[in-house]
């Protein structure tokens, strides 16, 4: 059993509920007045879910449930319900009313409507099993958080789906149990944080923010619990947030992190807790007063109020529309479309002329920036993009702390003050928390998320009073996150920032060219690194080979050198790219595949369907023997509900029923098209313009590939691939190329 020390005696979670029920009963039945022992018992189908397992299980018993809503919000309608904890042994509807039903539990069941009538539909169906999927997701998080030695045990509402199959077309609720009251603090229901980055300043209570930032560190970057409200230390619909996008329309995934992140206050107790501090700039980490919308601001509800109790569902089911964008609403309709973003290339002619132009001059354009402290930030900041960064937390706290000082020798103002305090020691009451290979590239996406969302305008209310010609967000902070995300290994990051010192533009920010200086030799490090990145998606790498051997060619045209050694290396980024490419069009396929046969466009469940198909990725419990092994579906029996599976390991097969197994997917299969916010190319404007655009196509990667094989004297190697090139043009329509290389290839061949 979890427990922790609260005003100097333990207090377990299994506590926490005794003193709810204990209240609860010293108070009375606070539904008492509606009659409910009265209405007619019906028979329910109880689904639970595992979350360590992610599979479901289902049992029977009744319940009594008001046929008439006594409230709805904008999405859901809302009953009042008692329920047996376990069915009677009699299954004879006429007996289910003499059982003792004063003392059931009361229970808040919510059906998904559609034209004033409860949904059936099987979309409403999933969008019930994501809100209990959500639920146990994040009771599972805060179990773990409670085994950690916490300020305080925390509890998620233990929630189910019921399906009524005595009712037409057998309705799904999701239900929990009601909470009313206050809390210990005096509060009743409170709204500690949400999904996209609003903090209660009212309470500012520490442990719902401490347990959000634990369920990141603790799932390895893969989960992040938010959302988190209700009464003192039980609560109830949160959002989880997730790598891939698999919690429906509110998981904001990384964007969703990111918001969390730069607004949570790293302190003394999260470092006793071992929670790893996050780096923020110099002007994120000052003091700020949280903008909060009115719809954001914490509610109390005095106990047993059942119009209260109205108001606030209402409240949490607008909530529910507002978690699908990262995007404030001043900025999601903006008609002068402030947040578009444009690249300076168009092909790859035009690129060589830039770097030309670049390479030429002896004199590049001077960074705008104030003074020497902020050359020697931006320094700091790209002598870390180049390096893996360990993450210590004592190196950080003193990096961070020098970054600070190098852009406000002169000051010391309260943020800074703050900063320090926060760098002081103390004891942990648990060892910090490991840093897998996983959590690092997850903190990357985080990183990068966070720079897009800085040049996206995200944080505009946070900037000075500008006039006409002041900059639009801040730049400085765009590369601070920037150079964590390439430290960490992030591809689109590192592609960014060696655009820059390219001579490039990049989508993230139209600011940074003017502090980051040109340095070619930095870039062809940075685009070698995003090529080398653990990062999901092959896109950015295949675009910053691209990048990369453009650069090697126009060095080789300026300088009249071409040397073997040179023609090595590039016969070497010619291969790797290629391959890149392949795995793009692999990628594009497997996403399309994917969502064809899970994605719904249902906008309440957020469309993930996790039955298996032909094709998927599972994990699969080997000859029931308690161990899973990855492999992939090859055939399915809808009637017996389960799947033919082939194992990776020695390509074995098994016959598997589908609660047998779980679904794998691929982070990059989830991305926009399945619920995910929008992708880099929607949220710069949508005109095609993205720093992953190739610059070259694989037909013209062959042709120079066998130019290099000709010159060592590979013939044989160099004949075929100018076949290739040729054909691959005139499937794009260049038939003078084709025709080029076709000539070439019979010439070499002869």
């Amino acid at each position: 059993m979890t427990s922790t020390i609260v005003n100097g005696r333990s207090k377990s979670v299994r506590q926490l509920l005794h003193d709810a029920a204990a209240k609860a009963e010293k108070e009375g039945d606070p539904w008492g007045k509606h009659n409910i022992p009265n209405i007619p018992a019906e028979r329910i189908i109880r689904h639970v879910y595992n979350a360590e397992t992610r599979l479901w299980s289902t049992d029977e018993t009744i319940v009594k449930i008001e046929q008439t809503p006594f409230t709805h919000g904008a999405m859901r309608f809302c009953y009042r319900m008692k329920m047996m904890a376990q069915a009677p042994n009699s299954r004879l509807p006429n007996r289910f009313h003499s059982y003792g039903w004063k003392h059931a539990s009361n229970y808040v069941a919510k059906a998904y409507m559609k034209d004033g009538e409860i949904d059936v539909s099987k979309d409403a169906k999933l969008a019930v099993q994501n809100d209990i999927t959500l639920q146990h997701e994040s009771q599972y998080w805060a179990e773990k958080f409670n085994s950690s030695t916490p300020p305080k045990s925390i509890l998620f509402i233990q929630a189910y789906a019921i399906e009524f199959p005595d009712r037409p077309g057998c309705p799904w609720m999701p239900i929990e149990r009601f909470i009313s009251g206050t809390g210990s603090y005096g509060a009743g229901f409170v709204k500690h944080n949400t999904n996209s980055g609003f903090v209660d300043q009212d309470l500012s209570r520490i442990t719902p923010q401490l347990f959000s930032a634990h369920s990141f560190y603790a799932s390895e970057g893969d989960r992040l619990v938010v959302d988190i409200q209700g009464v003192g230390d039980l609560y109830t619909d949160p959002q989880v947030l997730s790598s891939d996008y698999r919690f429906g329309d509110g998981d904001l995934g990384p964007r969703g992190m990111a918001l969390f992140f730069k607004t949570f206050l790293h302190s003394s107790a999260s470092r006793a807790m071992g929670i790893p501090f996050f780096p923020l700039s110099k002007t994120e980490a000052m003091p700020k007063i949280t903008q909060r919308r009115d719809d954001d601001k914490a509610q109390d509800i005095p106990e047993g109020d059942d119009e209260e109790f109205k108001a606030q569902f209402a409240k949490m089911d607008s909530n529910r529309n507002l978690r699908k964008s990262v995007m404030p609403q001043k900025f999601s309709n903006n008609e002068e479309n402030r947040t578009m973003r444009t690249s300076n290339i168009t092909n790859q002619h035009s690129l060589s002329a830039s770097f030309q132009i670049s390479m030429k001059s002896s004199i590049h354009a001077v960074p705008r920036l104030k003074d020497a402290s902020e050359v020697e930030a931006v320094a700091i900041c790209l002598e870390r993009s180049h390096d893996d960064f360990a993450y210590d937390e004592i190196s950080i706290d003193h990096q961070v702390s020098d970054e600070a000082n190098a852009t406000n020798n002169n000051t010391r103002d309260e943020g800074m003050r703050s900063l320090n305090r926060r760098r002081t020691v103390v004891r942990h009451v648990s060892a910090p928390m490991s840093l897998s290979e996983l959590t690092m590239k997850n903190l990357g996406r985080v990183h990068y998320q966070l720079a897009v969302l800085h040049g996206i305008g995200r944080f505009q209310d946070e900037m000075p009073e500008k006039g006409e010609d002041d900059p639009t967000h801040d730049a400085f902070a765009v590369l601070f996150h920037l150079s964590y995300a390439a430290a960490l290994r992030c591809a689109p990051a590192c592609l960014a920032i060696a655009r820059v010192q390219a001579g490039l533009d990049t989508v993230v920010s139209n600011l940074i060219t003017a502090i980051v200086p040109v340095n070619f030799e930095a870039a062809k490090v940075l685009l070698q690194r995003t090529m080398e990145s653990i990062s999901a998606s092959s896109k950015p790498k295949a675009a910053a080979g691209c990048l990369l051997l453009q650069i090697y060619n126009d060095e080789e045209k300026l300088s009249d050198e071409q040397g073997s050694l040179n023609n090595m290396v590039k016969a070497q980024i010619i291969t790797e790219t290629l391959q890149l490419m392949e795995d793009v069009d692999e990628e594009l396929r497997e996403k399309d595949r994917y969502a064809s046969a899970h994605f719904s466009s249902n906008s309440q469940s957020g469309g993930l369907n996790n039955d298996v198909f032909v094709g998927d990725r599972v994990e699969a419990n080997y000859n029931m023997e308690g161990a899973y092994y990855p492999g992939v579906v090859i055939d399915r029996f809808d009637d017996e509900c389960s799947v033919q599976v082939r194992y990776d390991d020695d390509e074995s097969t098994e016959k598997v029923k589908r609660e047998d197994m779980r679904l794998i997917v691929a982070s990059n299969a989830t991305e926009t098209n399945l619920g995910g916010p929008l992708s880099d190319n929607e949220i710069f404007g949508g005109n095609g313009e993205t720093d992953d655009k190739m610059l070259l196509q694989a037909y013209d990667l062959k042709a120079e590939l066998a130019h290099l094989k000709e010159k060592t004297g590979d013939l044989t190697t160099a004949s075929r691939l100018y076949g290739e090139a040729a054909e691959g043009a005139i499937a794009d329509g260049k038939m003078n190329a084709a025709t080029e290389w076709s000539l070439k290839a019979e010439n070499l061949e002869g």
